[in-house]
Parts: structure tokens; sequence; C-alpha cells
């Protein structure tokens, strides 16, 4: 029996949309033999560098052990080609014809991404065969006669019908014959079988940065959507990528998967974002992980200007203030001193992985690749969320592809995300399944009034809720932020637990500002307004503060600034 990928039950098979393909499923699966692999309905999806949407489906794709792999249209009904046009059509049962594309097209194109996607995939490397033998083949199962269909592109060696159903391992084998050629080919064997799988089937899960919403010794796996999956089993076949999405869409997951699977490759992996709290919290997970070094750029330039004075007794930051004098240090000045480094430093890496990519400016990329040992070949991923562009820098990324764009808002409740994405511009995001809980309101004429609000229900929570302190954040869109944060440090939690002001601590309910959390997530949110509307309540600033929520988030300010939310 064959080795069915996914493997569907009698149940799941009546359901499917198309019985033809029901048929030829349960046909493959009883006939074939252990040595092949069968992919029902293997698909794909990317963007052309015009921008142009391309997806492709391949109905059935069978890998052999003792060969290469076969791509199998399958269409039901009747079927119609009209010479002049070269149209073709399908014909139902009423006999009501439906223009459809041309079957042996469809199957030769998806014979090609198959293996496009096979042998720009990195595990590929591992096989020792050279040539993959590649063949596709049409199948029709509600016709009895395939002569008819029989032309200069549609050789009747593979063209099944019928009556080949009752003897598909003899159609098959005759299909693969016919493609044999003239060129040698080296049979996958078990070893190409299980890369093909692991590439293609792979169950894909990866942690959370932080269990804001747990203990810190429970462990929580979150699992990729399908789009996210795929993501990263393309990736896998580039040296250079960029990925975009919105709040929620697992950007830094899949930044931090990838940095992973790179150190496991025995990469020098160097894992760069622009936000402390978020450096941080990333160290935290990826503290048992070797070869991958985690700081934000700011940290980078910092510790390789030391570096340099300790070694050669230079002073980066003062020559590049010399160079630049009155040019702002973090934007200037920092990212010229690392350029600096990079020509007295050996220390290079082998692969890059930058997340926050939308808070890096022009100035830093020319002194970041320089980092890549290998800079014509070595790895460069950037993940990026324009809408979150809190620093307003102009940013020309240096991966000039189209990205690939996540779709899909796995974070936050449909209620949070429909209250962040009405100030998000971009691809359109799909919400989540999660419908939850509405958003919250608490108003109060003045911030201590607000602040009482806030200190009576965090404690309502963890004391009758059973919310654990690490699982609630006050963000602070207002300033200064210091009034806020003493206005509502005057209120106490009870005994258990305390506020935490701008520092990570499980045991304690931690107060921070919006533009210090970006990029990490929270249970419960408290997002607390400015008294009166102003520049710093922007677009972006209430994106990605109404982004950070998971389950719950409460708005608080006054009436008026609350009402401008609704």
């Amino acid at each position: 029996m064959a080795k069915m990928r996914p493997e569907l039950k009698e149940a799941d098979l009546v359901r499917l949309a198309s019985q033809a393909e029901a048929r030829v499923y349960r046909a493959l699966r009883d006939e074939l033999s252990d040595g092949v692999l069968v992919l029902h309905s293997l698909a794909w999806t990317y963007k052309t560098r015009g921008g142009e949407l391309v997806e492709g489906e391949a109905d059935f794709t069978l890998f052999f052990g003792n060969a290469g792999f076969l791509t199998i249209e399958v269409k039901g009904g009747g079927v119609a080609y009209e010479a002049t046009s070269g149209n073709w059509s399908s014909i139902d049962r009423k006999g009501i014809t439906h223009p459809i594309k041309d079957p042996f097209r469809q199957a030769r194109k998806e014979r090609f991404a198959v293996l496009d996607q096979i042998k720009g995939h990195a595990d590929w490397r591992k096989w020792s065969g050279g040539r993959i033998q590649a063949g596709h083949a049409v199948f029709f199962p509600d016709l009895d006669n395939g002569a008819l269909l029989v032309g200069p592109d549609r050789p009747a060696d593979i063209i099944g019908t019928k009556g080949d159903l009752e003897h598909l391992d003899r159609w098959i084998a005759r299909a693969i014959h016919f493609w044999e050629g003239k060129e040698s080919f080296d049979p996958l064997g078990a070893l190409g079988l299980s890369l093909v799988e692991a590439i293609f089937c792979r169950s894909i899960e990866v942690r959370p940065l932080l269990a804001e919403s747990l203990l810190a010794e429970e462990r929580i796996r979150v699992r990729l959507t399908e789009q996210q999956a795929r993501v990263l089993r393309i990736l896998g076949g580039r040296k250079r990528a960029v990925i975009s999405g919105g709040a929620g869409t697992g950007k830094t997951l899949l930044a931090a998967e990838k940095a992973r699977t790179l150190a496991a490759e025995n990469q020098k992996v160097l894992f760069l974002c622009y936000n402390r709290p978020l450096a941080d919290a990333l160290k935290r997970s990826m503290s048992r992980v070797s070869n991958v070094q985690v700081l934000t750029f700011h940290q980078l330039c910092e510790g390789r200007a030391a570096q340099v004075r300790r070694e050669n007794g230079r002073d980066l930051l003062a020559e590049a203030a010399a160079a630049y004098p009155g040019a702002d240090l973090f934007d200037v000045q920092m990212p010229f001193a690392l350029a600096l480094s990079n020509e007295v430093l050996a220390q290079k890496f082998d692969a890059l992985v930058v997340d926050e990519a939308q808070d890096f400016s022009d100035e830093y990329w020319f002194a970041i690749e320089e980092l890549l040992s290998n800079q014509e070949d070595g790895a460069l991923y950037v993940f990026t969320d324009p809408n979150q562009a809190l620093y307003k820098r102009h940013s020309n990324l240096p991966v000039r592809d189209e990205p690939f764009h996540l779709t899909t808002n796995c974070r936050n409740t449909a209620y949070i995300h429909r209250a962040a994405y009405r100030y998000f511009e971009g691809e359109p995001t799909d919400p989540p399944d999660i419908e939850g809980a509405e958003l919250i309101r608490i108003t109060g004429r003045s911030i201590e009034d607000q602040a009482a609000h806030i200190g009576r229900e965090v404690s309502r929570l963890i004391a009758h809720e059973g919310l654990r302190p690490g699982e609630v954040v006050v963000l602070v869109l207002g300033r200064p932020k210091s009034q806020f944060y003493d206005a509502l440090a005057k209120h106490s939690l009870g005994n258990a637990t305390g506020w935490s002001i701008e520092v990570h601590d499980p045991e304690r309910v931690m107060m921070d500002t919006v533009r210090r959390f970006k990029g990490l997530e929270a249970a419960i949110v408290f997002l607390w307004l400015s008294p009166v509307p102003s520049d710093v309540d922007d677009r972006e600033a209430l994106y990605v503060g109404l982004s950070r929520a998971k389950s719950m988030i409460y708005i608080v300010g006054t009436e008026n600034a609350c009402a401008a939310l609704s």
C-alpha cells in the first residue's frame, strides 16, 4: 500500500469537492506498493517581481524509490477540445460545457514547479544522486476511451481513463517508462523519499518568544498556519528574502525559527532587531541555541566599537563624531562606527536574520551586509511590517526581490484584530478564528482617576480571575511616560505582587511604553491613551499598541480619547 499524504479517511474522501479525485486517491492508495509516496493536492503560492500573485496545485504527485516522480492532473466528467481556438471544456452530466484550462499544459507546469521546489530546497543537498526523472500525466476517470485525446503533445502513454483504475499500477509503470528517454536518471531511493516527505509534508511547530501569559516553566508550542509553514519551506531554498506581514502574523516567530534552523546547519548566525526589550526576549527564548548571537542594532555597534578599542586602541565612535560632527549619534555616527569596525575586526557571520527591519534606516544596511563572511552568497533574511515604523525612518531594504507576504493573523482575537487593523495599510490580512471578547473601555477625568481604575481592575484579575501577573501589561501611549508610571505605582496590587517598570518580571505586572513593547505580546493589555489626542497618538502607535494583546484589551483614557477609538 502506498504512503498517502495527507491520509484521508473515507469520511474525508466523500466530502472532497472532486469525486473524480476521490476515486483516483482510493486506487492509488490500494494498488501501489510501499515504495511509493503519494501527495494529494500539493499546493504552492508566490508573487512575481511585478507583484502578480501566482498559485498552483498538483492533484497528485507520485514519488518512486526506484525512479523519480510523476505529476497527475485529474479531470472528471467529459471533456472537449476545440482545435481552431485551442480551448478546452469540461462536460457535466447534463451536457453543459464549462471552460477549463488545458489539462496537459497544467500537468506539465506542475511537473516543473515541483522539480524547482525540490532542487531549490537546502535539504536536497543531502541527496547523493544526480538527475531526477520527472514526468507528468493526465487522468480522466469518467472516460472509457482515451484514444480520441491523443495528439502531438498528448501521447497515449500519459493518458489514463476509467479502465486504468482497475490496474492503475500498470498504467503508472507505462507513464514512468515513457519519461525515461535516453538520459540517465538516479532513483530517489529511501533517502530521496524521506527528503521529499520532509520538504513537502513536514509538520512545523515553533515555540513562542515569551510565555507572557504563562508561568516561566510552562512550555507552549504555537502551531503555524499552513501559509507560514509554506513560507518556511520556501525560505529553505533561498539565500535572501524579505518576509512582510502585519501584526500577529508570526514574523518574529518565523525569524527565530529560521535562525534556529541555520544554527542547526552549523552556520554562525547574527540575529538583529531594533527594540531592546524584544532583543532581551529573543535572547531568553534562544538561550540554549548555539551559533546564534542576538543583539539590537545599536548593541552591535557599541559592542564592536568596544572590541576595537580593547584590541587596537582606536575610538571608532570618536572618529565617527569627527567625520560627522553634529549628526545624530544613533542614526549616523554609530552606523558609521560599525562600518569602520568591519575594516578592523575579522569576526564575520555566515547568515544574518533581521527583525523589525522597518526601523532600520538606509545608513544601517551597508555596514550590516559587510558582516557577512560571503557578501555575494551569504544568507540574509529580512522581516518587516511597514505599519510598525514608529521611528519614521526611510529605509530601502537590501533584498530587492518581491516580499513573501504573511496574510493570516494568528495572535489576536477577531475583536482585537478589527480594532488594530483599522490603522493598517498593505496586503489584506485574514482575521483569526477566535472571536474573543469585546474591547473594554475604562474612563476617568484625570490620569490619577484612570490609574485608580487600572489598579482595581488588575487586582481583580489576579485575585479573582486566576491570572498571573506576567500575563498583564500596561502600555502607555501618552507623554511624559513618568507621569503615568508615577500615578499607577501609587496603587498597591497586594502582598503577592507589584508593578515592574520597563523590566520583564513574570511575577510582577509590567508598565511600559508602546514603542518599547513593539514586537512583544501579552495576554491582556491596558492601552493607556493621552488625556488629549496629539501627534503621539498616530496611526502606527495605535496599531502597535492594540495589536500587542492576544486575548483582551482595555482602552483607558478620557471619554473623548476612548470615543475616538470606537
